[in-house]
């Protein structure tokens, strides 16, 4: 498997597994016990981070199917979730 499949893979299931913790928040009965907004956050982020991973690998590795599939997946789970999906600047610039 070349070097940028294992990352695509790597941040499609960081994605995914923040993705359904949050869908199963958003999904649980009413009397269940509730989640801290820590716990959340830390999911939400995970979320972002996976697209961010994503994103940088369709930079260096060119438009690619399976690469604009992942980052469509991705930001159907932030639509789905109600998170906005904002774009980071490409460079951090201090």
């Amino acid at each position: 498997m070349s070097s940028y499949r294992s990352a695509l893979a790597d941040a499609e299931r960081q994605g995914q597994a923040a993705f359904e913790a949050m869908e199963a928040w958003v999904n649980r009965p009413l009397d269940a016990p509730g989640v801290s907004g820590e716990v959340l956050e830390a999911h939400a982020k995970e979320l972002r981070e996976s697209r961010e991973r994503i994103r940088a690998l369709l930079r260096q590795e060119g438009v690619r199917d399976d690469i604009e599939a992942a980052l469509a997946r991705n930001e159907t789970y932030h639509r789905s979730l109600g998170l906005s999906i904002r774009d980071l600047p490409d460079d951090d610039v201090g």
